[in-house]
């Protein structure tokens, strides 16, 4: 049985304003991510890829033209200089390499390489085959559940303006 987040038992005297319930669902949201990070971190090891570089290449992958690096950042939520060290983690592994903006000659583009491809079909089997194995608990109505759930999250997690 995994270890599950929990709380002591003066959770609400020491926090009145809180709500018990709300922080359980939340720590147990960062663990279950957590230990899922952790499992597809593992097969993406023989790639030598990390689940965000693997993500990139991916984009890249489904992409019918080379791709800016900062369209890439964009999507994934990541800095320009985080974006830089993977694509050249990315390119000494030959899965993607820079080519000049054709019009732009500030602006270099990102394409995957048949490599990159090949290796980015690969893990994909791979992993959606495991999250298929992880997931098999739920039925089908519970994972439209557990959907709807998360999107209500993601959507209370939205920055808006005040």
């Amino acid at each position: 049985m995994p270890n599950r987040p929990s709380l002591p038992p003066d959770f609400d005297t020491r926090y009145p304003e809180s709500s018990r319930r709300a922080t359980e669902c939340a720590m147990n949201l960062v663990s279950t991510a957590d230990q899922l990070v952790g499992k597809i971190s593992k097969l993406l090891r023989p790639y030598h890829l990390s689940p965000s570089a693997a993500l990139a290449l991916g984009i890249l992958a489904d992409s019918l033209e080379p791709l800016p690096p900062h369209a890439i950042a964009d999507r994934l939520i990541l800095t320009r200089a985080t974006m830089t060290g993977l694509v050249d983690s990315l390119e000494r592994r030959n899965y993607a390499n820079r080519q000049p903006h054709p019009t732009d000659r500030r602006m270099v583009l990102i394409e995957i390489t048949d490599l990159g491809r090949r290796v980015t079909g690969e893990f994909r089997r791979l992993i959606h085959r495991h999250q298929h194995t992880w997931l098999r608990s739920l039925t089908a109505a519970d994972k439209g559940r557990l959907l709807s759930y998360l999107h209500q999250i993601q959507d209370g997690l939205e920055d808006r303006p005040a």
